[in-house]
């Protein structure tokens, strides 16, 4: 990886910890919904999280060829 390569890696790493962070603050406020009776309520956080987990998948194959590691 050449220097401007490896700066994108970093800043879609930060990127997809900040998802990650999204992720699970959506998550808790979903237990806390669903433990507080309003499961109807707390199932609509279930799209926005699923897609946040997929964008954090797509940048980290997006890093992961960068590199030429095809595993993840």
């Amino acid at each position: 990886m050449n220097e401007e390569t490896t700066g994108w890696a970093e800043q879609l790493s930060a990127v997809e910890a900040k998802l990650g962070e999204a992720y699970e603050q959506l998550a808790a406020l979903r237990d806390e919904m669903k433990s507080a009776g309003n499961k109807k309520e707390s199932t609509a956080f279930n799209e926005p999280m699923e897609r946040l987990a997929r964008y954090a998948r797509l940048f980290a194959e997006i890093r992961a060829s960068w590199s030429g590691d095809d595993a993840l």
